[in-house]
C-alpha cells in the first residue's frame, strides 16, 4: 500500500510538472512573446560602494568624485597638498611645474572608487549590481531606478513586465567581462526564466558596445531575434576619441580666454566669466601643456585599465590610442583584449550580416543626427578637433550610431548633383545618405535629436513596436514613424505638466481659466500622441501648458512650490553683471592670451 501511493505520488507529480510546463510554454508562445533584454548606456546603471561590513557608503551612475575629506589617508593628503603646492609654484614662476606624478596622485585621491589592482580587480569594494530576474521583482528602489532612465511603459503593458529584463554593468568596466556576464544572464537567468530560446537586445548607447563583443565572442550562440539600437555605439565616439588621444583644438586655450567659455555649459553665466579672469594666471604655453598632462593622466589613472572606454575609441584611431597607452608589457593581456574588439569593430558590417544571414537575426537602428559635438548640452565638446566636422547627435557620429550612414558636417548640406542621385536616400535637409548605411531598410533618423533619447517617445514608441513585431521596416509605417522624423523632448510635459493640469479641479477656478487649460492640456496631450515630429511646434504647445499653469497658479496658488513666476536673484544679477564686465575689460587689455604673454611683448628682444 505504501509503495503504491508512492508511485502514485510520482505519477500524480509528474503530471502537474507537465500541466506546468505546458501552461508556462503556452504563456510564453501567446502572441509571440520574446523577452527583451535592455543594455544601459552611459548614466543608466547605479554602482555602489560598500564598507567592510557591506553597508552602501556611496552611489553613483556616472563618475564619483570622492569629496569625503574624512576618509583621506595621510598618504591622500600628502598628494593633494602637493598638487596645490605644485600649482601655487607654477602660478608663482610662470611655468608649469607640476608633474604627471603629481596629478596622478591626485587623481587616484579623488577617483579612488575607480581604481584597480594589478589583478584587475578594484581596490575598494565596488559593485554595478545585476538582478537575476525580470524587473517585477525589482525592488521599489531598482524598480524606480529602471523606470526613471529607461521609460518603456508602453513595452510592459504589451508584453508584460516577467519579459521585460535589464543587464546593468558600470562604465568603469571591462569590456570582455561585459560580454561574457550578458551570455550568462543571457543564458542562465532570461532563458531559463521565460522557457524561451532566444532574446530581444535593446542596447543603447555604450550598451552597443557591450552586445558588440558579445557576438564577437559567441558569434553562434543563435540566441538573438532582434537587436533594437537606441544611439547605440558601434564603432565608438570620435569626440571620445580626441579625449583619448589629447586631440583638442590647437586654440583651446584661447577659448577659456574669451567670453566663448560661457557656451561650455557651466550654468551661471558669472563661472565663465570667473574662468575668464582665473585661468589667465598661466601663461598661454603653459596652459596648453597643463591640460596635455591631465587629459594624460586621466587616461592612464582611469580608463586604461577600464578597457570598456577603450571600446569607445572609433576603430580608425584605436591603433593611435594602442600605440600610445598598450605598448608596455604589463599591458599585454588588455592589449590583446582590446585589440579583438579593434578588429571586430572593422568587421563589424560583415559579422552584423552573419548573424542575420546564418540565424535570422533582425537588426534596427534609431539615430539622432544633425548636431555638431556640444551643440546643446556638452558644450566643452566644441574643444575637441572632431567637433568642426561631424554630424552627429552631440554625443556619438551618425555613422556609428546608425553604421555605414554617409554624411557632411551638420549644418551642410550634400551637393545637388549627390543629392540628384536617385541611387542615394537623402535626408530632408540635406546632410546624410541612408542608402550607404548597413540596413537602409531598418534604420530611422531623427533630425537634431539629442544624444538623450528617451526624452523623445516617438522613438522609444517605435522601438517598442519593433519589438512586438508590428513594424519589419520602414515601408511599414510611413506614414505614422518616417524614416526621417523630427526631434522632441517631452520630459517635463510627460512627468509634470500634463499629470498636474489634470489634477487640477477645473470647478474651482474661473471659467476663463478652466477652458484655456483644457485647451493647453488637450494640445499637449495631443503632442504625446503625435508620432511625426515638429520641435518648433510641440514646445510652442509645450510652452504654452507651461504658461497656463504659471498663470493659474499665481491666482490659486494650486501648487505652492511649482509654477511660480520666477524672479531673478538680486545677488546673482550684480555677480554675473561685475564679473561679465571685468571678463570683456580683460579681454580688450590682454585679448586672448595669459597676464604673462601679454607683459612678454614688452621684454626687449635678445
Amino acid at each position: 500500500m505504501k509503495l503504491f501511493k508512492k508511485i502514485l505520488a510520482v505519477v500524480l507529480s509528474a503530471i502537474i510538472a507537465f500541466s506546468v510546463a505546458t501552461v508556462s510554454f503556452t504563456a510564453s508562445a501567446k502572441n509571440d512573446v520574446v523577452p527583451v533584454v535592455f543594455i544601459p548606456g552611459i548614466g543608466q546603471s547605479e554602482t555602489y560602494m560598500y564598507d567592510d561590513e557591506g553597508n552602501t557608503v556611496a552611489h553613483w551612475n556616472m563618475i564619483h568624485f570622492n569629496a569625503d575629506f574624512g576618509s583621506y589617508s595621510l598618504s591622500d593628503w600628502v598628494k593633494v597638498v602637493k598638487f596645490l603646492s605644485s600649482f601655487i609654484l607654477s602660478i608663482v614662476a610662470q611655468r608649469d611645474l607640476i608633474s604627471k606624478d603629481t596629478i596622478n596622485g591626485l587623481l587616484e585621491v579623488f577617483f579612488v572608487a575607480h581604481l584597480r589592482d594589478e589583478n584587475g580587480n578594484f581596490i575598494k569594494n565596488v559593485e554595478t549590481p545585476n538582478y537575476p530576474c525580470p524587473i517585477s521583482q525589482y525592488s521599489e528602489e531598482a524598480r524606480g531606478i529602471f523606470d526613471k532612465r529607461i521609460p518603456c511603459q508602453p513595452l510592459i503593458d504589451e508584453i508584460g513586465e516577467d519579459n521585460v529584463y535589464c543587464y546593468n554593468y558600470g562604465i568603469f568596466s571591462n569590456c570582455v567581462d561585459n560580454a561574457r556576464g550578458l551570455n550568462d544572464y543571457i543564458e542562465n537567468v532570461v532563458l531559463k526564466q521565460t522557457g524561451a530560446d532566444k532574446v530581444i537586445l535593446v542596447p543603447m548607447s555604450m550598451g552597443a558596445t557591450v552586445v558588440n563583443e558579445y557576438m564577437n565572442l559567441y558569434p553562434d550562440a543563435d540566441r538573438i531575434d532582434k537587436v533594437i539600437s537606441v544611439v547605440g555605439a558601434w564603432n565608438g565616439s570620435d569626440v571620445f576619441g580626441d579625449l583619448l588621444l589629447g586631440d583638442y583644438d590647437e586654440d583651446a586655450p584661447s577659448y577659456l580666454y574669451t567670453e566663448a567659455v560661457n557656451e561650455l555649459g557651466l550654468g551661471d553665466s558669472y563661472i565663465g566669466s570667473i574662468i575668464n579672469i582665473a585661468v589667465r594666471i598661466l601663461p598661454k604655453a603653459e596652459l596648453r601643456q597643463l591640460i596635455d598632462a591631465i587629459l594624460e593622466s586621466f587616461v592612464k589613472t582611469l580608463l586604461v585599465d577600464n578597457t570598456a572606454f577603450i571600446a569607445l575609441c572609433p576603430k580608425e584611431r584605436y591603433e593611435a590610442f594602442a600605440d600610445r597607452y598598450l605598448s608596455g608589457e604589463e599591458y599585454a593581456e588588455l592589449r590583446a583584449q582590446t585589440d579583438d574588439y579593434a578588429e571586430a569593430q572593422k568587421n563589424l558590417k560583415e559579422r552584423l550580416y552573419y548573424q542575420r544571414d546564418t540565424y535570422g537575426t533582425e537588426f534596427y537602428f534609431i539615430s539622432g543626427y544633425n548636431l555638431g559635438f556640444g551643440d546643446c548640452d556638452y558644450g566643452f565638446f566644441k574643444l575637441f578637433n572632431s567637433a568642426d566636422e561631424t554630424n552627429s547627435d552631440e554625443v556619438i557620429q551618425i555613422s556609428s550610431t546608425a553604421p555605414g550612414t554617409s554624411f557632411v558636417k551638420a549644418g551642410d548640406t550634400f551637393d545637388s548633383a549627390y543629392i540628384a542621385d536617385s541611387s542615394h536616400n537623402v535626408s530632408p535637409d540635406g546632410s546624410i545618405d541612408a542608402s550607404t548605411c548597413y540596413f537602409e531598410d531598418t534604420t530611422w533618423y531623427f533630425e537634431g535629436q539629442k544624444h538623450e533619447l528617451t526624452y523623445n517617445n516617438t522613438a522609444l514608441s517605435l522601438a517598442y513596436r519593433i519589438a512586438c513585431n508590428e513594424i519589419k521596416s520602414v515601408d511599414d509605417c510611413k506614414n505614422t514613424y518616417p524614416q526621417f522624423n523630427g526631434s522632441r523632448d517631452i520630459k517635463k510635459l510627460e512627468r509634470d505638466y500634463i499629470p498636474d493640469a489634470q489634477a487640477i479641479d477645473t470647478s474651482t477656478i474661473d471659467a476663463a481659466s478652466a477652458a484655456k487649460l483644457e485647451k493647453s492640456l488637450n494640445d499637449g496631450i495631443a503632442v504625446i500622441n503625435s508620432t511625426i515630429n515638429d520641435r518648433d511646434a510641440d514646445d510652442a504647445k509645450i510652452k504654452a501648458l507651461y504658461d497656463t499653469l504659471v498663470e493659474i497658479n499665481s491666482v490659486y496658488n494650486i501648487y505652492p512650490d511649482k509654477y511660480q513666476v520666477s524672479t531673478p536673484n538680486t545677488a546673482t544679477i550684480i555677480m554675473n553683471k561685475v564679473l561679465g564686465v571685468a571678463s570683456k575689460v580683460l579681454l580688450v587689455i590682454f585679448g586672448e592670451k595669459g597676464y604673462a604673454d601679454y607683459w612678454d611683448r614688452f621684454e626687449p628682444a635678445d
